[in-house]
Parts: structure tokens; sequence; C-alpha cells
């Protein structure tokens, strides 16, 4: 563990100087390592999902990316044991706006309503509003992409 949080925090150091293809190395190495090291359910591993869905976002990887923040939000859920928690919402918000990325409307838009049924369901306040502009304001943008006007101004 001690070795995969100095490849992580290398990896970091490349981020932060765009040295991107390094960036992603170390990060896989991290990511290596603790998923030997580590039990299924600790959050770290969900965190290096995460960190590997940003750098290669960042490099346009988007489909790795999907599947690595996909990954984050399986650790998430199996760690949280409900889907009810603002970090998850946090999740879906990422996963959609990849999709959008990808041009994967539809998929986006489904992920989106995730969100905001996950968001209802906590209620107002706490981490969870940011998730819940997020989607609110990408679903009214891709109403609008697609044509349907009305649907973007709800």
């Amino acid at each position: 563990p001690d070795t995969a949080k100095s490849y992580q925090t290398v990896g970091d150091v490349f981020f932060e100087e765009d040295n991107l293809e390094s960036a992603e190395e170390m990060y896989q190495k991290a990511l290596e390592i603790d998923l030997e090291a580590q039990p299924d359910n600790h959050l770290l591993l969900s965190d290096r999902y995460s960190d590997m869905a940003n750098v290669l976002t960042v490099q346009c990887k988007l489909d790795e990316a999907i599947k690595m923040s996909k990954q984050s939000l399986a650790r998430r859920l199996h760690i949280h044991g409900r889907e009810d928690h603002s970090e998850i919402a946090s999740e879906y918000v990422g996963i959609g706006v990849l999709l959008v990325k990808r041009n994967r409307l539809d998929d986006a838009l489904q992920m989106f309503d995730r969100v905001i049924e996950v968001c209802n369901r906590l209620g107002p306040g706490g981490d969870n509003r940011k998730s819940l502009a997020a989607a609110l304001g990408s679903q009214a943008l891709i109403r609008q992409e697609q044509g349907d006007l009305e649907a973007a101004t709800e």
C-alpha cells in the first residue's frame, strides 16, 4: 500500500505537469497494487479508478474513462450498499458528462435522470445540490441540442 501511495503521488505530480501518459502509467501501477492489497470494499479502490478516469478523460480516451468511472461507481455502490448517497450521485454526473462527450446523449439523459432520482431521495441540501444542479443543467442543454425546447425549459 505504501508503494501504491508513492505511485499515486508521482502520478499526481505528472498530472499537474501535463505529463499525462506518465500520470496514467503511475495511476495504473497504483491501481494494480491496491487491487491486490486492498479488500474489494475499500474506498481507496474507487478513488484509484476515479483518478484513472480523470487522466483518461483529459487524454480524450473517453471509452476507457467511462469504463474506469463505471468501476469507481460499482465500488462505491458496493461500499455504501445503497444508491442513495451523494457520492453515488456525483459518480452518475461524471459518467453522464463522459457520455455527452461521446455524443451518447440518450445514455447521458438516463444517467442524469438517475442523479435527479438519487438527489430527490436524499432531500435538499448537502453535497447533492451540486450534482442535482449539474444534472438539471446538462439535461436542459441536451434537450435543447435535440430540439426539444419544451423539455429543456421544464
